[in-house]
């Protein structure tokens, strides 16, 4: 899936900052592992850039394991959703997940530790709230919500 912001078209597309990351779709009990980023008042599933070498399930396995505490399987690649930009490109690839083992310990990056990074676990309808209702604090919270709830709903 393809999403164009800023007035770029497929003639336009930047090429040269182009950004991987997985993202991991988690559900226990009814309810789906995100993660809430406090400052920004951002809601996103666990996740985040690809290391070189690196398979997307890896990826989406270890960065669920930093941001949670939480060691996945990552079963199934769902959607891969695309972002267009003035100045970027950006895909997520996401991926449905099996809980494997809870005790484990965050390794938040200092980014993440600034904005605040919280473990959250909401049901089906809390989510559909979020990403219709909730504007967040940043710029381009509305366009986060956005690609995040495409990579939800083609994950269910």
């Amino acid at each position: 899936m393809e999403l164009f912001y800023d007035g770029v078209t497929k003639d336009s597309i930047n090429k040269e900052n182009m950004r991987v990351a997985c993202r991991g779709i988690v559900k226990k009990d009814g309810l789906y592992l995100m993660v809430h980023l406090k400052k920004t008042d951002i809601y996103t599933f666990p996740g985040g850039g690809i290391f070189e070498g690196e398979s997307l399930d890896e990826c989406a396995k270890r960065e669920v394991l930093e941001e949670t505490g939480i060691k996945v399987k990552a079963l199934k690649l769902k959607i891969s959703v695309t972002e267009y930009f003035i100045d970027s490109t950006w895909t997520n690839h996401y991926f449905t997940c099996e809980i494997d083992d809870e005790n484990n310990v965050q390794d938040l990056t200092d980014e993440e530790k600034e904005l605040e990074l919280e473990v959250v676990w909401k049901s089906e309808e809390e989510i559909f709230d979020i990403f219709e209702n909730n504007m967040t604090l940043h710029e381009q919270g509305p366009q986060v919500h956005k690609r995040e709830f495409f990579g939800f709903i083609n994950s269910l």
